[in-house]
Formats: structure tokens, sequence, C-alpha cells
């Protein structure tokens, strides 16, 4: 029962972690393609301090951080760093619009931040290449009615 619960629990963070690359990857590809003057623009009429430097910071974690979730690599360390912007996000941006994304309010944000969470936490999993670089452990040892010695 206990391999088929970490089978499962593999197949969820895979999901998770290539449909959030696949998301932040889409988001950056775009701002990257489309030029990043708009999104200055957006993050100086906000107000922000350095709105160029934000502007390029999120677009290169989101086109290279994605691509490094799809493929399970470096997965901890590159989901706390969405999890700091769309914290950022959501306190400098959106947090006066309320919660519906319908009105530019937290709520996508808000989401991106939790499911980049989830694979702070957690990790890759088994699926990903960060499980190449992973110490080998030692099994637990555990004693039940059919060992022939105690543990």
């Amino acid at each position: 029962m206990r391999t088929f619960i970490k089978v499962v629990q593999d197949i969820g963070l895979l999901i998770a972690r290539v449909a959030l690359g696949l998301v932040l990857f889409g988001h950056g590809w775009h701002r990257f393609s489309t030029g990043i003057g708009a999104a200055v623009t957006d993050l100086t009429a906000y107000g922000l301090p350095e709105p160029q430097l934000f502007a390029w910071g999120a677009t290169v974690l989101e086109t290279i951080g994605g691509a490094l979730l799809v493929f399970g690599l470096l997965t901890p360390i590159v989901a706390a760093f969405v999890v700091a912007e769309q914290v950022m996000v959501i306190l400098w941006l959106r947090w006066h619009n309320g919660l519906w994304q319908a009105t530019n309010g937290v709520e996508y944000p808000l989401i991106l931040a939790v499911l980049a969470l989830v694979l702070v936490v957690f990790g890759a999993g088994r699926t990903g290449v960060d499980a190449l670089f992973r110490r080998g452990r030692k099994p637990v040892r555990t004693s039940s009615a059919y060992d022939s010695t105690p543990a």
C-alpha cells in the first residue's frame, strides 16, 4: 500500500510541476517575445522601484525557471523564487483589487504561489531530474510479525 501511495504522490508532483512550469514558461516567453517595455510600463504605473529590474527578473525567472520545473531540475529552489515573486505580485500589485481574477485580484498569483509552495516542501518527486542527484539512503528497517529476528 505504501508503494501505491508513493507512486500516486509522484504522479501528483509530476502533474503539479509540469503544469506550473508550462504556465510560467508561457508567461515568461510571451513577455520576452512581445518586449519587456509593456511590463516595465505596467510596473512603472504601479509605482514599483526599479521596474525594469523587476520586469527582467520576472521574465528570466518565469522562462528559465519554468523550463527547469518542467524537467524537475532545482525544483525547490526555483519554486521558492516563484513563491517570493507571487507574494510580491500579490502585495504590491493585486491586493487592493480583491480576490477574483476578473477584477485583476489575487486569485491567480495566490494559486501559483500555493502550487509553488507545494513543490518547495515536497520537491520534484522521483520523476524529476533532481532525483538523480539524491544521495542513496539506507532503507528504513522495520520489524513485523513475519520477521524471524527483531529489529
